[in-house]
């Protein structure tokens, strides 16, 4: 039996004989053979049941070819069944297809005045169509037509409850529980889904509904590793370029706080399975955070990561130490803590011999040599390196024990990435002697290259004036890098932003043997890199890996410098040269990367304070534009490209007119175009 409602299924059954009558004009094929008659009702309800089965599977298309068929042979032999305009009706609207769809509902009605569905389904499409005051005229006219003892009389009544809801200004519509896709979809996959999330949008997602907050609060998987900061468009380039200024200002004013009672219901949650204990930057965290998280069962901890700014008692830190620490745990990171000294890394090296990734940024009271003993201490041979492959050491005065040790222990020899900045200066005050360790480096026999795996070097301030003159006693500061040979080939990340005090030829040596291997350049306010030792580092190499380029402050390189090495590096993605001698040369370089379809393209580029023209911008614009519309036309093209930064501030010889073309060429790029006039 056919039951018609707002969410109702697809028909079912046989088309059955008495819903159809016969036209006039074939009145007189009734005198033709039963057995031909009985073929004809057979096989319009073949096609008919055909189309009810695609319907109930939801393949509409296919169920409407049927349908189609049905209602045509139908025709052909004078037949007007008011259940195949009905079922035609239904799959149509499904479709999106009102217009057609109404029609056949006005059919089915017409054949059939008694048909209740044809009056369901007209009421439905004008409620759809935001006509819901027509859809009540046409289910009052329908309750005064239909016979009351015809089925489906009774679902018109609730049908016309329904809209009458729809016109009270009072009613809030509940929703669907058939809608909800975690209802819908089985449990693994609506935990791989909100697995993706991070911490703030899952806490988010526990209110909206009791189906939701009980998926998430009893799957403890998705608290084992918490993120609390969301990715965003600024934080992405301000890693990419650290030393642009401008970016650092706007993330600056992005302040966030993670209140305690979020950090208990995080760990309260994960019940034991947390792989990743993190209080982050701006976390408020108590004895009650963490006695939430001793009170279950000893984690499976992989990572443990505090925040310089993370208001927690070096008491706590001293309790998760001595409670989570485990051999399975590969990454540490305690920047900035006083509280970590020679007793906890002697502690973390005999608990954690596998460690790979530590962090001791501006902990003061940890000694380099003790840091050697303490590895040392853990190693079956005194010869073999550790297993730590990322060691950040930034703001500590134990840098150049480090790199002077190292030339002869082994200790860290698998280093990838060593991070050895030097910002805080009133850290860097409490160490004197470097004239002793710049002699023992020369006394070492056969000293070897310290780090020669590494892949990554952070080396920001280690050559800046200021900290050279208040930091280190020796005149020879800018040398202790090329001494110690810490720039070897196959490093392909190098960091150095505030270089204004190293040397020419100290520059020239550390920079020449791994410079063909460099995908990653950062060497800011360099005022000894001139276009001599530029063009010795170019050499005879045809094509660079650069990736990631920022010589801001660099004044000493002429444009035909700059301009050929842009030239050589195809595979620029971030570029900053701002206060340089970069000119229209440059950005005729830059243009022709950009009409390269083949490489990953320009991203970032920033031209603050430099000597190009309107004309050569527009160019450059020209260009990206045209690049964009190329790879989105082209399917085997096809990737996700734009110019997302482009910094054209200070720039004298570009007017507003050029910046108004640029903005128009780049809009549908949605490219951030930074471009001020010259005060």
């Amino acid at each position: 039996m056919f039951v018609a409602s707002k969410k109702r299924k697809a028909p079912s059954g046989a088309w059955p004989a008495s819903a159809r009558t016969r036209t006039n004009a074939s009145r007189s094929a009734a005198a033709a053979p039963a057995g031909a008659l009985r073929a004809v009702d057979a096989e319009i309800s073949k096609w008919y049941l055909l189309g009810v089965e695609n319907a109930r599977e939801r393949q509409y298309r296919v169920a409407l070819d049927y349908y189609n068929r049905a209602i045509a042979l139908a025709l052909n032999e004078g037949i007007k069944g008011a259940r195949l305009y009905e079922s035609r009706a239904h799959t149509l609207h499904k479709l999106g297809e009102v217009k057609r769809a109404m029609d056949d509902a006005k059919e089915a009605i017409v054949i059939d005045a008694n048909s209740t569905a044809g009056f369901i389904r007209m009421a439905l499409i004008l409620a759809d169509t935001g006509k819901p005051k027509d859809a009540l005229d046409v289910l009052n006219r329908g309750l005064k037509t239909v016979d009351p003892q015809t089925s489906g009389y009774a679902q018109m009544n609730v049908q016309r409850m329904s809209v009458e809801r729809l016109l009270d200004p009072s009613y809030v519509p509940q929703l669907d529980s058939r809608s909800d896709p975690i209802r819908r979809l089985p449990e693994d996959i609506s935990v791989l889904i909100l697995r993706r999330l991070d911490t703030r949008m899952l806490l988010t997602c526990r209110v909206v509904s009791r189906a939701w907050m009980a998926l998430i609060d009893s799957t403890p998987v998705m608290w084992s590793r918490p993120c609390y900061t969301s990715r965003n468009a600024v934080q992405d380039l301000a890693n990419q370029l650290p030393a642009y200024a401008k970016l650092r200002r706007q993330l600056s004013k992005q302040t966030t706080r993670i209140s305690e009672r979020t950090l208990r219901l995080v760990l309260e949650r994960s019940r034991g399975s947390l792989a990743l204990l993190c209080l982050p930057d701006g976390a408020v965290a108590t004895s009650a955070t963490i006695d939430a998280l001793l009170a279950h069962r000893r984690p499976c901890l992989e990572s443990v990561h505090i925040g310089r700014t993370a208001a927690i008692d070096d008491n706590l830190i001293n309790r998760v130490l001595n409670w989570g620490l485990s051999p399975q745990i590969a990454e540490i990171r305690l920047p900035y803590r006083t509280c970590i000294g020679n007793d906890a890394i002697g502690v973390i090296a005999g608990s954690v011999p596998g460690l790979r990734v530590l962090d001791i940024s501006g902990c003061v009271n940890v000694r380099i040599k003790h840091l050697f003993k303490a590895w040392n201490a853990v190693q079956s041979d005194a010869q073999s390196p550790s297993a730590l492959e990322e060691l950040y050491l930034n703001d500590h005065p134990g840098i150049p024990e480090l790199l002077v040790y190292s030339t002869k222990h082994r200790h860290f020899g698998n280093l990838k990435v060593l991070h050895i900045s030097i910002r805080d200066q009133s850290v860097l005050s409490m160490y004197t002697g470097l004239g002793p360790l710049i002699n023992y480096l020369q006394r070492i026999q056969n000293a070897q290259v310290p780090f020669p795996n590494l892949m990554e070097l952070n080396i920001d301030g280690i050559w800046d004036a200021t900290i050279a003159s208040r930091r280190f006693e020796s005149i020879n500061t800018a040398l202790l890098i090329s001494r110690c040979r810490l720039l070897c080939g196959g490093l392909r990340r190098l960091s150095a932003l505030d270089s204004a005090f190293v040397g020419a030829q100290p520059l020239h040596q550390a920079l020449a043997e791994c410079f063909p291997t460099l995908q990653k350049l950062h060497l800011t306010r360099a005022t000894n890199l001139d276009s001599q030792i530029m063009g010795a580092l170019l050499g005879t190499h045809q094509l660079l890996p650069l990736r990631s380029l920022d010589f801001s402050g660099c004044v000493s390189i002429d444009a035909q410098s700059l301009a050929a090495l842009i030239g050589r590096s195809h595979n620029l993605v971030h570029v900053n040269l701002s206060q340089t001698a970069a000119n229209n040369a440059v950005v005729a370089e830059l243009v022709r990367i950009a009409s390269m379809d083949a490489v990953a393209g320009l991203e970032v580029v920033v031209l603050d304070t430099t000597d190009i023209t309107g004309a050569a911008i527009r160019d450059f614009a020209s260009a990206c534009a045209k690049r964009y519309c190329r790879l989105r036309s082209n399917q085997n093209l096809c990737r996700a490209w734009r110019l997302r930064l482009l910094d054209v501030d200070n720039c004298a010889n570009v007017g507003g007119d050029a910046v108004a073309i640029v903005r128009d060429l780049l809009s549908f790029m949605q490219t951030r175009i930074l471009a001020a006039a010259p005060s």
